[in-house]
This record gives structure tokens, C-alpha cells and sequence, in this order.
């Protein structure tokens, strides 16, 4: 899924999350980042790098979610590949999605693949307090 969060660290975004011991664990998938204290971590077949900081550390922390606006209704986008994007509705009149060509996913999911270039893109950052 797309919508995450992330948090800026020495200027940079990274994908986050946050541990029960309020640690800062910062993902990236540049190896270069080793030379700032991340180290290497294999997950199945791909091996990402981490670094745990102290929240002080961070400029900024936040989920970020990204908003489709399609013909004239607000989506999540759920995933995306080249030029087109994944489109998820949940609340709403299940025929609305049926009229727009979505199909259903799972019990109350419609979900569509469009062209990015069908939808206005909409980046909402939230702020997570700490």
C-alpha cells in the first residue's frame, strides 16, 4: 500500500515507523545509506537498509496518503505501476462504483486500475505528534 509513513531525517525522506519504545526505525532501499549508520537487512529476497534514531532526531513525522479525485469522486490510491494507479472505494453507494466500472474486492472494497493521467493527484500529509 502506498499510504505510510514517513519521516525526514537529515533533509531526507524516509519510510518509518514507529517502535513500542518510541525509537524512530528508518527504511531505505539505497545502499549508499550505509554510510550514515544504516544497516543491512535481507527481507525474503530484497534487502533494504535500517536505522533506528531517537524521535529528537527527526524534522518531521507523518502518514502520508494519496487521493485520486475521478471523475468527480475522492479515492485512496492503493497502489501504482508506470502510469497507472489503483483506486479504492469504501464508503459510499456501492452502485456509484459500479457506474464507474469499479469491482468488488472483498465484502464493501471496489477497486479500479486508471490511467494517472484520468485523476487529479492529491498528497495529504498528517502530522503525527510526539
Amino acid at each position: 500500500m502506498i499510504n505510510v509513513t514517513f519521516a525526514i531525517y537529515n533533509g531526507k525522506e524516509y519510510s518509518a515507523g514507529i517502535k513500542k519504545d518510541g525509537r524512530i526505525v528508518l527504511r531505505s532501499w539505497e545502499q549508499q545509506d550505509m554510510k550514515l549508520g544504516f544497516f543491512e537487512k535481507a527481507i525474503g529476497e530484497n534487502t533494504i537498509y535500517i536505522k533506528y534514531v531517537d524521535k529528537k532526531e527527526v524534522e518531521e513525522l507523518y502518514d502520508k496518503r494519496i487521493r485520486a479525485l475521478y471523475k468527480g469522486k475522492e479515492f485512496d490510491v492503493i497502489d501504482e505501476k508506470e502510469n497507472m494507479i489503483s483506486i479504492v472505494g469504501i464508503v459510499g453507494d456501492y452502485r456509484e462504483f459500479l457506474k464507474l466500472g469499479m469491482i468488488s474486492i472483498d465484502k464493501g472494497i471496489y477497486q479500479k486500475w486508471i490511467r494517472r493521467d484520468e485523476a487529479e493527484i492529491r498528497i495529504i500529509k498528517e502530522d503525527l505528534l510526539f
